[in-house]
């Protein structure tokens, strides 16, 4: 009995990590982010409404004026 109890405690633990999203970000310089599949402390306050890439390439760079633009080579 104590043997499927804890079984089952950690299938629920296996579960439960393995639905966690993985921390992942942008990391900005002055003027590139760049996707890192590891939290960031600070995400700029611009770059919190992006999302991740389309490919692992693609990267935001800041052009004239001040503007971001997605790039994906």
């Amino acid at each position: 009995m104590i043997k499927t109890v804890v079984a089952g405690m950690l299938g629920a633990a296996a579960l439960l990590f393995v639905g966690q999203p993985a921390k992942a970000d942008w990391l900005c310089g002055p003027d590139q982010c760049v996707w890192v599949t590891y939290n960031v402390v600070s995400v700029p306050a611009y770059a919190v409404t992006w999302g991740p890439p389309t490919n692992p390439s693609c990267y935001w760079k800041q052009g004239i004026f001040g503007r971001w633009k997605y790039i994906c080579p």
